[in-house]
């Protein structure tokens, strides 16, 4: 009885270190899953943030683009209004001798 009794405890631990084995291999695999995942991760992470801040460059660049561009319609815009100011006053005493001579002018039919 004692040698079934011992081959039978010597058969629970063997079982015993091989669920114990089966244990560990399933933690080691599961931490290497765990560390893939987080790699993948960071990865995605890293290519989101390069991209969005790409984007984020591109809008800054046509921001600058548009400021630019405003100013130089600006200063198109003030070099046609003074021109037009300068016509102005050169004609205005023509228009408005004009003006007065017609109205005081009366021409009898």
């Amino acid at each position: 009885m004692s040698s079934s009794s011992s081959h039978g405890i010597h058969t629970l631990l063997e079982a015993e270190k091989a669920a114990s084995e089966i244990v560990e291999q399933a933690r080691a695999y599961r931490i290497e899953h765990l560390k893939e995942a987080r790699k993948m991760a960071t990865e995605d992470i890293n290519a989101l943030q390069t991209r969005k801040n790409e984007e984020l460059a591109n809008i800054q660049k046509q921001g600058a683009d548009q400021s630019k561009l405003t100013k130089t319609i600006q200063a198109d815009t003030g070099d046609k209004l003074a021109a037009i100011t300068a016509q102005f006053e050169k004609n205005k005493q023509d228009a408005i001798n004009k003006l007065v001579s017609a109205v005081t002018t009366a021409e009898l039919d």
